[in-house]
């Protein structure tokens, strides 16, 4: 009987603890990058400057919403751009500037070469850390 409860707590302790969130949708620009997070928390939505972007240093508009699609400004995002196919990370790091209501400004995005480009998140806010990969425009 110990050894039930022992695991019924050890389960509801782990569930507990690997919460996901049901995001609401909301996106705001026609053909732009939008997935949500990993854990649902947040949804990021990526609109490359240029348009298709081009090999070079390139620039970015990030919409960032939490989970019930309210804007979220304050947050520390990082960015890095990686091309799968090759394993290959720039070494310049885009720098990310929070703009109000949501809105984050990502300049000095550097891709080397043409490719299927992917651009990686971290957001950290004041009650969650979450992550996502969007798939950009083809690098022409």
């Amino acid at each position: 009987m110990t050894k039930f409860f022992l695991t019924l707590t050890a389960a509801v302790f782990l569930f507990g603890c690997a919460t996901t969130y049901t995001p609401k949708m909301d996106q705001h620009i026609r053909g732009s990058a939008f997935k949500a997070t990993d854990t649902g928390y947040y949804t990021a939505e990526l609109v490359m400057k240029p348009n298709p972007p081009v090999v070079g240093i390139n620039a970015a508009q990030l919409i960032i919403h939490d989970y019930e699609a309210t804007d979220i400004p304050g947050l520390k995002i990082t960015c890095t751009p990686y091309l799968p196919s090759k394993n290959l990370q720039p070494q310049a790091v885009p720098k990310v500037t929070d703009a109000g209501l949501g809105l984050y400004i990502i300049e000095n995005i550097h891709f080397p070469e043409p490719g299927a480009w992917e651009i990686k998140l971290k957001i950290k806010g004041p009650y969650k850390t979450d992550t996502v990969v969007l798939q950009v425009p083809e690098v022409k």
